[in-house]
């Protein structure tokens, strides 16, 4: 079994439901998703790094990893599994979970939601790049869209097809601008949505 890395740092969770929250983040490897609208081969506004720095390339070495996630959190911390996209990956993000759960560590993944997830989570997010048509994971703890313009219709659908504790919208960071208020308008003419950023960006931090 191989599990190919882009990084692992320790920071504050900045996004959705549960930012203010230390975590170990692990960033897989690659990303699939050429239907992104952030994708390089469509606007070029992906900010994530998913690269690969690292292999680990036997079970023992991703056992070492929960261990290490164990020594940095402790009991009941929060893992934060990201990509680029886990899914790709899922024999290893499957067995990672397994090992940081064994280990009393709390898990949130964090995925496009193109493949179902058969894997325990306490904590799963689904950020789609894709329509609604094309998501596999339909349920969750938090929805978090990045808000392009999406009209009120097509806002809705996301609602009526899936079946989330929570939907946010996102800005969108163009140039290092968001369109921050074109998201706030956007939330306070859709019920039902919420709005959050990316707020380790304004902390300064990873």
């Amino acid at each position: 079994m191989k599990l190919k890395l882009a990084e692992t740092f320790v920071s504050i969770q900045g996004e959705g439901h549960l930012t203010g929250k230390p975590m170990f983040f692990i960033r897989f490897a690659g990303c699939n998703v050429r239907s992104c609208n952030l994708h390089p081969s469509n606007l070029d506004l992906c900010d994530t790094d998913w690269s690969m720095n690292a292999l680990l390339d036997h079970e023992d070495h991703i056992e070492q990893l929960a261990v290490q996630a164990r020594d940095l959190m402790g009991h009941q911390g929060w893992v934060s599994i990201t990509g680029g996209e886990p899914t790709d990956q899922m024999d290893a993000m499957y067995f990672l979970v397994n090992e940081l759960r064994r280990r009393g560590l709390q898990v949130n993944i964090q995925t496009s939601g193109t493949r179902l997830i058969q894997c325990p989570w306490d904590w799963l997010t689904v950020s789609p790049k894709c329509s609604v048509a094309g998501l596999e994971q339909r349920f969750g703890n938090e929805l978090k869209l990045v808000y392009w313009g999406q009209d009120a219709g097509e806002l809705r659908s996301w609602q009526r097809q899936t079946k989330f504790w929570n939907y946010y919208l996102m800005p969108l960071h163009r140039d290092g601008h968001p369109n921050t208020q074109e998201t706030v308008n956007a939330v306070l003419n859709s019920v039902g949505w919420e709005l959050t950023t990316q707020a380790h960006k304004v902390w300064g931090v990873s």
